[in-house]
């Protein structure tokens, strides 16, 4: 018999806040949702049992008001829905966690730095002897355009830090190379794998969850199409070639709970380019078909339990927009936590 767990969920409003959400509705467990976002104007806050708004985690006193609210909401797990939330909880943890006895979910702060930055990815991975796409930090724009030139264009612009593909760019010629690298902030140059598509064709997210006890469950492999950052058709499969890869990165990195691979087949194997130390986007279509990371949190670091392994099915996954309506309210009136929105049955 499962005592019941309260979850908070931060970045209600966003794609990963939402997914994870969704995972814990699927879920057996007798969990109670709270949900919360920085802002009231979310529609995740509108859906869930109940909702807050907590303060920006960079403002001055975040600590001790977050605190607090985890301890007025009773919250026994956090689990992080929000990129920007997760160097503040990881710094944090054993401070809140010695404060509320809440559970953070979260990787520790050198694993979430090598994540968050595609120049230490890359350097993770090849001190790993790890498959990479080679890199370069140029030090002005002079210095891309000769680098661009001796690998061959086109070559990737990309921000070190940053979500959803912003910042990225397939860049043709030294034109327009010169166009767009002032606007890049902390650019660097990176070897093109493959020309993205928008055919589900050669481009992966996957993940690996790592219990308290270390063993991996997983891999759990897709491959995708992106729209705007977002994977938006996910064909699930059970991508074998994958597996050894998947699971040599997660034994290279200290990521409790779920790490993200994102990574594109090619004629020399699979190649990594980007990694989240985090619950990701795809995490609701991860639990429709069987691999529930926010369960398997909940079981293995709030009850203590094993994991059974999970029969992870197959399939396609097509994703569309959805409205959450609150009748005969302004955006002012709005109170998380008292009012609930409905989403009309389309379908």
């Amino acid at each position: 018999m499962f005592k019941q767990c309260r979850v908070l969920v931060t970045g209600a409003g966003s794609g990963v806040g939402q997914g994870i959400i969704k995972a814990l509705r699927l879920s057996t467990l007798p969990v109670k949702i709270v949900a919360s976002d920085i802002s009231h104007l979310n529609a995740g806050l509108y859906r869930a049992e109940e909702a807050i708004v907590i303060p920006k985690v960079e403002i001055d006193g975040a600590l001790d008001i977050i605190i607090k609210l985890l301890k007025k909401h009773r919250i026994n797990v956090v689990m992080i829905g929000s990129e920007f939330d997760l160097t503040f909880f990881s710094t944090n943890k054993i401070e809140i966690e010695s404060r509320t006895k809440a559970i953070i979910v979260v990787a520790p702060p050198q694993t979430i730095a090598v994540a968050n930055d595609k120049w230490l990815t890359t350097k993770f991975l090849e001190a790993n002897n790890l498959p990479y796409a080679r890199a370069h930090l140029p030090e002005d724009i002079d210095e891309a355009i000769l680098t661009s030139k001796s690998w061959g264009y086109p070559i990737v612009l990309k921000a070190r830090q940053g979500t959803s593909s912003r910042h990225v760019h397939v860049v043709e010629n030294s034109k327009k190379l010169k166009e767009l690298y002032h606007a890049i902030p902390m650019p660097m140059l990176q070897r093109l794998i493959d020309i993205p598509t928008s055919e589900i064709r050669n481009e992966y997210t996957c993940s690996i969850f790592k219990a308290v006890d270390g063993s991996f469950i997983g891999p759990f492999t897709a491959r995708r199409t992106l729209r705007g950052g977002t994977s938006w058709n996910i064909e699930v499969s059970n991508f074998e070639q994958l597996k050894e890869p998947l699971l040599s990165i997660a034994s290279a990195i200290d990521c409790p709970g779920s790490l993200n691979v994102q990574l594109m087949l090619t004629d020399d194997g699979p190649i990594p380019f980007e990694l989240n130390a985090r619950f990701s986007g795809t995490t609701a279509v991860r639990a429709h078909f069987g691999f529930n990371e926010p369960e398997m949190a909940l079981l293995s670091y709030f009850y203590n339990k094993s994991i059974t392994k999970p029969k992870i099915g197959c399939g396609v996954a097509l994703r569309y927009h959805e409205e959450v309506f609150v009748e005969n309210e302004s955006s002012s009136s709005l109170s998380t936590g008292l009012h609930k929105g409905v989403v009309n049955p389309w379908f």
